[in-house]
């Protein structure tokens, strides 16, 4: 199991109920990861390229890879 942290913030209720909805998630701390996890699922994405990570020749994809910025999935 992956160990998390307790922290204490303060969460608008509205964009709660809203993500809560959106990611049919149930309590508070479910919320909170799978909207995080949701927003770096995301970033990876936009750093996806179909051309040059799945198209490209294995010297093209290194090359586009070393010009962006590293995803952490920490």
């Amino acid at each position: 199991m992956m160990q998390m942290a307790r922290t204490t913030v303060d969460i608008d209720p509205q964009a709660l109920a809203a993500a809560r909805a959106a990611l049919g998630t149930v309590g508070l701390s479910e919320t909170v990861n799978a909207a995080l996890s949701e927003t770096a699922r995301r970033a990876a994405l936009a750093q996806f390229d179909v051309r040059r990570d799945i198209d490209g020749d294995p010297a093209e994809v290194a090359a586009g890879r070393e010009e962006r910025p590293a995803i952490s999935a920490a």
